[in-house]
């Protein structure tokens, strides 16, 4: 029988970006008597990370309510989305072969109703696609007033985060961490937990899809703000004329607590919609140890690169004194939209007067203007895996065209791509439907064992390109289109399940196809999805079909389709 844990987080009053907030554990203990046994036994950072995940029979469950509120991260008052009353949402905690459960209640009942559902993000959900959460490809939306339970493993450890996949309902609010507690390739002393970066806007989610599907929209929507853990100081002489009623100034910085001689560790997440974060703290080096889930070989920086849904994990040595304070500066790149796009925050000592702001001065490190992640020479998986021969060669060349209304669309590989939210595409092909509409961009990979795709870049915008199901191997990234040039690191190319490509670049990315099931490839920037920007990977059809999906699916597909026979959900985008 699987040990149980009830983990309810109710709590309204976040204690992300203050100096309350929890330091984490090397694992958790399941009682007393196992707390110094470490839960994935002897497993360590050259296991297998996708092939000997331990299985701890313990199930971590968690209940999401997921409801509108009214919040001011910034001084300016919104309303948003939110999980359990929280922004940036609760803390999912497992360890390394646990599972984890979580009940989603979709309580967005007014202003208007909406659907929802939640996707795990660079959860690899191995013979389970059903539980990726993304309404339109693996399920249904979850209907207002209704639930549904997901129950997926931790086959892979480090951090994360979850976020809606309805839209770009996310942008307005949901979202929250996730840590898997694992080896460790690094040693340290502090875990600091979760540090989430985010570009903001003022005008709730939909407003700013609206127009961004506009007849005549240029390509270019820029934010207001840029917030660490959920908290930034907003200028309100800013304010348009009308709303400084809504605005406070002062309203707060995120602040850190650095210990004298100790090693930290610090989990950066790219929770935002569109802006590429250039990371760095003041006089401190950062060791980077991990990229998304893939733990790397070390290396040291004073600045990290993070795209939109990407993960990196450095620690950081307090080499300061125990008086000093320090800023963490979070810099939306020149290649972002952003009208404010520096962020702050205090890191201070233990006897630092924790009152007074940081003086200190950044490094001199200028922002080159490519929006790319470190060079692939330098960021090699911790545990080599040997690139496989690609059985199969895909381009998905990026563009972008304007339709018969006028509307500015993204393409990849061609298409301008559109969900069905009534239909998803797993349960069609688990039908033995393979008869896709064109928009769908559903590509069937069939039996093939590993895919190499060809991206080509001609646009001025970055592109954070993210795989569901998998990990990738990236092996390619420059300037330029593709010239056929061989992978960059053949015997253990980098791996991660966002790669961002430049503007005007290329990448090179590789799917080994062996998790069937259908997952989406797609701009994580949450106004290209809107735009179409994605494609739906077809791998192992034949396995799909012999899937047993748990009757939840077509129960919330029923409900789904009882809500919009009550009510026409204003599908102006993608719907991804």
């Amino acid at each position: 029988m699987a040990f149980s844990i009830d983990r309810l987080m109710m709590d309204r009053n976040s204690s992300w970006g203050t100096l309350n907030a929890p330091k984490l554990p090397n694992w958790i203990s399941n009682s007393s008597k196992s707390s110094i046994t470490i839960p994935w036994g002897d497993k360590t950072s050259s296991s297998n990370p996708y092939t000997q995940a331990p299985y701890t029979h313990v199930t971590r469950k968690y209940d999401f309510n997921i409801s509108r509120g009214m919040i001011a991260p910034d001084g300016y008052e919104k309303s948003v989305i939110l999980v359990n009353g929280q922004f940036p949402g609760p803390l999912i905690e497992a360890n390394w072969g646990d599972y984890i459960e979580v009940t989603v209640h979709n309580n967005i009942l007014d202003g208007p109703p909406e659907g929802t559902g939640i996707h795990w993000h660079g959860f690899i959900q191995t013979g389970a696609p059903w539980q990726d959460g993304t309404p339109g490809v693996s399920q249904c939306p979850i209907a207002p007033g209704k639930s549904l339970k997901y129950k997926f493993r931790a086959e892979v450890y480090g951090s994360s985060w979850y976020h809606s996949h309805y839209s770009a309902q996310y942008s307005g609010g949901l979202f929250g961490p996730i840590v898997v507690y694992g080896p460790r390739n690094v040693k340290y002393d502090i875990d600091l937990g979760p540090i989430m970066v985010n570009d903001w806007w003022h005008e709730d989610y939909y407003t700013t899809v609206k127009k961004v599907m506009a007849p005549g929209f240029e390509g270019r929507i820029y934010s207001d703000s840029n917030l660490i853990n959920g908290r930034m100081n907003f200028d309100c002489t800013k304010v348009v004329a009308g709303d400084t009623a809504k605005c406070t100034n002062n309203a707060g910085l995120s602040k850190f607590k650095f210990q004298s001689g100790k090693s930290h560790r610090l989990r950066f997440i790219n929770t935002g919609s569109e802006g590429v974060e250039r990371i760095s703290i003041d006089n401190h080096v950062m060791t980077v140890m991990a990229n998304d889930f893939v733990e790397v070989k070390p290396y040291d920086t004073t600045v990290v690169t993070v795209g939109v849904g990407q993960r990196v994990d450095v620690v950081v040595k307090a080499n300061g004194t125990a008086n000093s304070a320090y800023w963490l500066r979070s810099n939306l790149t020149s290649c972002s939209t952003a009208n404010q796009p520096f962020a702050l925050a205090a890191i201070y000592y233990e006897k630092a007067d924790t009152k007074a702001a940081p003086t200190s001065t950044p490094w001199n490190v200028p922002d080159p203007g490519t929006c790319a992640n470190d060079d692939l020479t330098i960021t090699q998986p911790y545990y080599p895996i040997k690139l496989p021969e690609p059985s199969w060669t895909q381009n998905m060349d990026i563009g972008t065209f304007r339709n018969a209304t006028g509307s500015l669309l993204w393409t990849f590989g061609g298409v301008s791509a559109r969900v069905d939210y009534n239909d998803p595409t797993l349960l069609q092909v688990k039908k033995n439907d393979f008869q896709f509409e064109p928009d769908m961009n559903v590509i069937n990979y069939g039996t093939n064992s590993s895919i190499r795709f060809i991206i080509n870049n001609p646009t001025p915008a970055p592109h954070p390109i993210h795989a569901h199901g998998v990990n990738m191997y990236i092996l390619a990234a420059a300037a330029g289109n593709y010239s056929g040039a061989a992978p960059i690191q053949p015997v253990n190319p980098m791996r991660r399940d966002v790669q961002m490509v430049q503007p005007f670049g290329h990448t090179v990315i590789q799917i080994d196809s062996s998790n069937p099931g259908i997952w989406p490839l797609h701009c994580h920037i949450a106004w290209h999805a809107s735009a179409g920007f994605f494609s739906q990977m077809v791998f192992q059809p034949d396995k799909i079909r012999k899937y047993n999906i748990p009757s939840s699916a077509a129960k919330t597909c029923n409900d789904w389709d009882a809500f919009t026979k009550k009510v026409a959900p204003d599908q102006i985008d993608s719907g991804l």
